[in-house]
């Protein structure tokens, strides 16, 4: 009887755990959030699941794609990316609202050259000056009118497309890729979201960027003598746009574990054990030396204008607003108000907000696991942020009333698309188990480890952004398996 590796056995945790979390997601989609939101009846989510299903279908058995030829498909994949985008900020005028407002106040300020020109509690959340000096430098060259950043959201979106067809197509091939970035072009939720002046269009070119790149470098270097300008050089690459996202998005630096542990447990080159075990600790070494390395240099000159060390986190203050059961784990004044208590002062606010976050947990221990289950509907259970955050600020335009007024059509487009990525990703994690295709689990990881680190901090739907793109590539793998096995 064949012994069963260590590393098999934790394969089989991580996939038959996402199986049972990307169910979950499904249902509570489907038949809790997703009827709530709308206010429809339970059996509703069947609907939902009904149009899932016939998109699942449809990808499967059409091969309409896949004969188009590659330039005629590559322009319709630009203009599927484009167009909706363009009409979609043509017509919902959205306007800084909130904290997209502060970003945008301080992107004006830092481009005339007011760098410490942002709102005073910026100065406890360190990441939010990376994203502002990015709209600096837009509004400095192109101004700082709306369709700069909206033109720039636009860009991004079109880029992560080809990332994705990228992506699709190294690891289930052609067909694949196709699927993912059409998918992507037509992700309605993004498509809504490209009006809001947000750091998340940024975020996911990096952090998809890195993921790719990484599973770019697992799957083509597996000499031992892959040399610079080829393995290390890939891996160099994967750890410096890592750390340009996690300067972004304080999120990116769940990459750090999930290369090592692969790395380490699954990666393996063409050489005997010991070659390949210093092979795998040199990348780990590479990956993580130049991610720091990049954060700090960074920092340097961003420190010296602002006077906010970028490199700091504010998982304290995060994490206290992820325990409070009151507001439901999501931003609240109450626990807010702690900034100004202790005069915008990062040490203190840090160090009381984690004493008062692990006072509940550790107090109400299973009112905190009743938090979790809430958290997660929130979090998971729906995909209305494009619709709401878009709108919520529009103006009052003929197009944009009319929009307003049907609410429902564009939350229930949202959901069915979302429902529809969870069930691929679902049918891929099958064929994961069956092929035992270990690069899948970069992506499960991300996925599962974000999960778990959401039970914990500050929740809203949009924060579970970043995981899509990384699941429509990944789901895109039953379509491979459909044409392995002939299904």
């Amino acid at each position: 009887m064949k012994k069963t590796k260590i590393k098999d056995i934790i394969f089989y945790i991580i996939v038959f755990g996402a199986i049972v979390l990307l169910s979950a997601i499904a249902l509570t989609a489907a038949f809790k959030s997703g009827t709530s939101t709308l206010k429809l009846p339970f059996f509703a989510g069947i609907v939902y699941f009904i149009g899932a299903g016939i998109g699942l279908f449809i990808m499967y058995r059409l091969n309409i794609l896949a004969k188009l030829n590659k330039a005629v498909f590559v322009m319709l994949l630009v203009l599927a990316a484009i167009v909706p985008r363009l009409i979609w900020n043509l017509y919902i005028q959205t306007q800084p609202f909130s904290d997209f407002l502060h970003l945008y106040n301080y992107g004006v300020n830092a481009s005339q050259g007011d760098f410490k020109g942002f709102v005073d509690f910026y100065a406890v959340f360190p990441f939010k000056i990376g994203f502002g000096m990015i709209l600096a430098g837009l509004f400095s060259i192109f101004g700082s009118g709306l369709w700069t950043i909206k033109i720039f959201n636009i860009l991004f979106s079109l880029t992560l497309v080809f990332i994705i067809y990228a992506g699709g197509t190294m690891l289930y091939g052609e067909k694949a890729g196709r699927v993912a970035s059409l998918l992507c072009a037509l992700w309605p939720a993004q498509i809504m979201y490209t009006s809001v002046i947000a750091s998340e269009h940024v975020f996911l070119v990096l952090f998809t960027g890195a993921v790719l790149l990484t599973l770019y470098f697992i799957k083509k270097y597996t000499y031992k003598n892959h040399g610079f300008w080829n393995g290390n050089l890939m891996v160099l690459g994967a750890g410096f746009i890592t750390a340009l996202a996690q300067l972004i998005r304080p999120m990116a630096m769940i990459m750090l574990p999930v290369f090592a542990v692969f790395i380490l447990l699954y990666k393996r080159y063409r050489a005997d054990s010991l070659t390949s075990l210093a092979l795998s600790i040199k990348s780990v070494v590479l990956f993580v030396a130049v991610y720091f390395a990049v954060v700090n240099l960074i920092n340097l000159p961003v420190q010296k204008v602002t006077g906010v060390d970028i490199t700091k986190s504010d998982s304290g203050f995060n994490l206290m607003i992820g325990t409070n059961s009151k507001a439901n784990g999501m931003f609240n004044n109450e626990d807010f108000s702690l900034i100004k208590k202790n005069n915008f002062n990062f040490e203190k606010v840090q160090k009381e907000a984690k004493d008062i976050a692990f006072s509940r947990i550790k107090n109400d221990p299973v009112g905190f696991a009743k938090l979790a289950l809430k958290k997660f509907e929130i979090q998971w259970g729906n995909e209305n942020y494009g619709y709401y955050w878009s709108t919520i600020s529009a103006q009052n335009s003929t197009a944009e009333n009319t929009i307003k007024s049907h609410p429902r059509i564009f939350y229930a487009v949202s959901q069915v698309f979302y429902i529809l990525i969870i069930l691929m990703a679902v049918c891929t994690c099958f064929y994961t188990l069956k092929e035992k295709r270990y690069d899948s689990l970069i992506i499960l990881m991300i996925f599962g480890g974000l999960l778990l680190s959401y039970t914990f901090l500050e929740v809203q739907s949009r924060y579970h952004m970043p995981v899509i793109p990384l699941l429509i590539v990944f789901g895109t793998g039953f379509l491979e398996a459909g044409k392995r096995y002939e299904i």
